[in-house]
């Protein structure tokens, strides 16, 4: 490929993934002294619980665009997941089950054979958005005007989490290492279950060059 093409390619995967996200800027709140810990144990996927979560998304994967509908089983206390995707026809897209450390694929359409590692970038993703990495008790923190700080290095991953709004939730989360560069941001939270959850989720992955976007339609619990 000539490198004048390349430099275009590059570009647009740059351009692409600077794009605003489809969803409010969260409010800013004042913060006050706390801890790490204290952040951490506020956070909605902090207990143990099971989760049916409906949500719709947009797939933006080597230039191909795929609109979806995901029904997920979230497990917060053993960080597992099973993620159905489908089209707006209802026809099942993939079948997934993703832990912290590993992903299967139980089924794929065929037609999705053309984009080679979809099922992968998905469950990825994921893992990402829900699983892992986490912030910690133990994470370093700094507070601003509005924003807290947590963040840790470790195993060569560089990891940071930008936390706020009015529950202090979490708002962004960054990791680049040797091998991924990545962010996820959490917009537009809302009462669900008593539970501050994020309505809008998008996942830019800058070194494999796809995003993520989710909007939330339905939380239930699934334990009781």
């Amino acid at each position: 490929m000539r490198p004048a093409l390349l430099c275009l390619l590059a570009a647009l995967l740059a351009a692409a993934a600077c794009t605003t996200a489809p969803f409010r800027p969260t409010e800013p709140v004042r913060t006050r002294p706390t801890t790490a810990a204290a952040l951490v144990g506020n956070l909605w996927t902090a207990g143990k619980g099971t989760f049916l979560i409906r949500q719709s998304g947009l797939f933006e994967f080597r230039g191909a665009r795929f609109p979806m509908v995901g029904i997920m089983k979230l497990d917060t206390g053993d960080k597992t997941a099973r993620l159905v995707g489908m089209d707006d026809m209802g026809v099942k897209l993939f079948d997934l089950s993703i832990d912290r450390r590993s992903n299967r694929t139980h089924y794929t359409l065929p037609a999705l054979d053309r984009y080679p590692g979809i099922a992968v970038a998905v469950s990825d993703s994921v893992r990402r958005i829900f699983l892992e990495p986490e912030p910690e008790e133990d994470d370093a923190l700094a507070i601003d005007a509005d924003r807290y700080r947590l963040s840790r290095d470790r195993d060569g991953r560089s990891i940071r989490f930008l936390l706020g709004g009015q529950d202090a939730q979490l708002l962004e989360k960054t990791c680049s290492g040797p091998m991924e560069r990545w962010e996820v941001r959490y917009h537009e939270y809302q009462r669900r279950l008593d539970l501050p959850v994020p309505g809008g989720i998008v996942l830019d992955d800058h070194r494999a060059g796809y995003r993520l976007t989710l909007w939330t339609e339905s939380v239930e619990r699934a334990d009781e």
